[in-house]
């Protein structure tokens, strides 16, 4: 099966996908929205009481990318869905194709 990644990118919008895991801002400023880094490996998810933490993902929904400060993470919707569900490119392609 061909997977048109750029396809992929265009179609699924990042903020509908955060929104679907539940994730919401706690704050923003034009069109940037920050909050908790919902990553199961981020580090600043370690001192979730801090300001820190509840600003340190940042995700630019126009662009469609996102940048996590406490961990490092950044890049596209399917950059997020590899890192949050811990597989593959591929895998993490196939996967948000079939939602």
């Amino acid at each position: 099966m061909r997977i048109d990644y750029g396809e992929l990118k265009r179609r699924i919008r990042l903020i509908e996908l955060l929104e679907r895991i539940g994730w919401t801002s706690t704050e923003g400023r034009g069109d940037q929205l920050r909050g908790p880094c919902p990553l199961p490996a981020c580090s600043s998810r370690k001192g979730s009481d801090s300001k820190s933490h509840k600003t340190s993902f940042s995700v630019q929904p126009r662009k469609n990318v996102y940048r996590c400060f406490g961990c490092g993470s950044s890049g596209n919707v399917l950059d997020f869905w590899k890192a949050y569900r811990g597989k593959s490119l591929r895998e993490a392609a196939v996967e948000l194709d079939n939602t």
